[in-house]
């Protein structure tokens, strides 16, 4: 695999982010997704009810926030190495992960982010996908459990 095919079509410089999106979540998926990265990485959450970073997340607040319960909004950064991969926790129904594709510089960045999907698609059992910031039909990479499809790519 060519890197520099990569950084043309999935991870060029313009300014925006790209998004790795999990669609059609629930509260469980939510769950799954805080114990899965707050097992296997490297956490830096704000926990806006105590106004304070933690290194890990707590479901509990997290759920009060996607529930309504409170308006005290949290945002989590996951550590792929070097990589960050932000998540602010909008809506049950869609977790939507940032990153920056100033950071992906290697094939072995690129291999960081997807084995991130991967894996996370396993643990939730659902398909992933990488797109342009806030683009959700425009499918860059779609990860389904081991199987990866890179669009657009020779």
């Amino acid at each position: 695999m060519d890197f520099q095919e990569l950084k043309d079509k999935i991870y060029y410089s313009d300014g925006s982010l790209r998004d790795i999106y999990i669609l059609q979540t629930n509260m469980e998926d939510n769950k799954k997704w805080v114990d899965f990265v707050n097992e296997h990485y490297i956490v830096k959450w704000f926990n806006g009810l105590t106004q304070s970073d933690e290194t890990k997340i707590d479901f509990e607040v997290v759920q009060g926030y996607l529930k309504r319960d409170h308006d005290l909004g949290s945002s989590a950064s996951v550590f792929l190495d070097k990589i960050q991969i932000n998540n602010h926790f909008f809506i049950e129904t869609e977790i939507e992960n940032d990153i920056s594709p100033k950071e992906i510089n290697s094939l072995q960045d690129h291999e960081r982010v997807i084995g991130y999907m991967i894996s996370l698609s396993k643990a939730l059992d659902k398909q992933i996908i990488l797109t342009p910031e806030n683009e959700q039909g425009t499918i860059l990479i779609k990860v389904t459990n081991d199987n990866v499809e890179l669009k657009g790519l020779s």
